[in-house]
């Protein structure tokens, strides 16, 4: 750690995702001069996390429900990433780059210069018209004056999609791309 750093630090986390999509329970560390402005402003948004999720929540981890359950969680996608892994080297042309997942939900494909991947690109509707579906990568880049986000990017996700579908995903979306580039 940083020195000092504890004093100008706030992390926040859910366990929305790892655990329990849709309960909303989630966790900030901050620095204690904040903690109180941060505690009235969260109260005065939301009135408070439901005691009942926090309850089961605070249960699931003093048992070690939780970390079970995202041991297997975890388990689940990395296989699922295994098996986008194979299906992209398999059927993406060379010339796309490739950026494996670093612990997300997907990965990262890098079209040549010139190759737009975004909304309205052929690449984009192409995909869609053969029912297979990405990110745009310009979707995930905040706006910054200084820089141009890049429109030849996707990101593809394997999070829901069964084995079966990422396996027909990433072949459709490999004809897509042999077609546009």
């Amino acid at each position: 750690m940083v020195p000092g750093a504890g004093h100008n630090v706030i992390y926040t986390g859910t366990y929305s995702k790892p655990y329990a999509p849709g309960a909303r329970v989630g966790f900030g560390i901050l620095p204690e001069p904040l903690f109180t402005a941060v505690q009235r402003i969260k109260g005065n948004h939301d009135f408070g996390t439901a005691n009942l999720l926090q309850q089961l929540l605070a249960r699931a981890l003093e048992t070690g429900l939780y970390d079970r359950h995202v041991a297997k969680v975890q388990k689940n996608y990395a296989r699922k990433a295994r098996v986008m892994k194979r299906a992209l080297a398999e059927h993406f042309p060379p010339s796309v780059e490739i950026r494996e997942s670093g612990g997300g939900l997907y990965f990262w494909a890098r079209l040549p210069k010139g190759i737009s991947a975004g909304v309205n690109s052929k690449v984009f509707q192409t995909a869609l018209k053969n029912d297979a579906l990405y990110v745009p990568g310009e979707l995930c880049y905040v706006d910054d004056p200084s820089r141009a986000k890049p429109d030849n990017e996707m990101r593809i996700s394997f999070g829901s999609a069964s084995e079966e579908n990422i396996r027909k995903g990433i072949a459709r979306l490999g004809v897509v791309l042999r077609k546009c580039i």
